[in-house]
């Protein structure tokens, strides 16, 4: 990997980082005050929107670079990292659903459930952490 494919997956891992850090701070707001607070919910949804596009324009990265494929989805974004062992095949199944989140929070916002939005916090926080670690040894930045 040249030093310029560096630079580039390091910046991307530090915005991935700096929104998951963000959510991170959401995370510990109890449902009953989250669904009084229509600023933090949009706030929390903006940053799972952009912390699932972050993880997969980092994988996208590497999948066009090493190894000549271009995802037609954020879900396929997920499932060929996996297939190619860029990320384990059981993380990439389960951030299947963030990618159908994301697209939901992008193009359903009037359906959005805040219930719903909440509880994906922990579990989109432990799964692009563990999408973090995982390139992160990989590509040993």
């Amino acid at each position: 990997m040249s030093p310029l494919e560096q630079a580039v997956l390091k910046r991307k891992l530090k915005h991935l980082n700096e929104l998951l850090e963000l959510l991170e701070v959401e995370a510990g707001t109890p449902l009953e005050r989250y669904l009084q607070d229509r600023r933090q919910q949009l706030l929390v949804e903006r940053l799972l929107h952009l912390s699932v596009e972050a993880a997969s324009d980092l994988l996208e990265h590497l999948l066009v670079q090493g190894c000549g494929s271009t995802p037609q989805s954020y879900a396929d974004t997920f499932l060929q990292a996996g297939q190619n062992g860029l990320i384990p095949v059981d993380l990439a199944q389960k951030l299947v659903p963030a990618a159908g989140l994301r697209n939901r929070l992008v193009h359903d916002y009037e359906a959005i459930d805040p219930q719903r939005v909440h509880a994906a916090i922990p579990i989109a926080l432990a799964d692009l952490r563990a999408l973090q670690s995982a390139v992160t040894a990989r590509v040993r930045i």
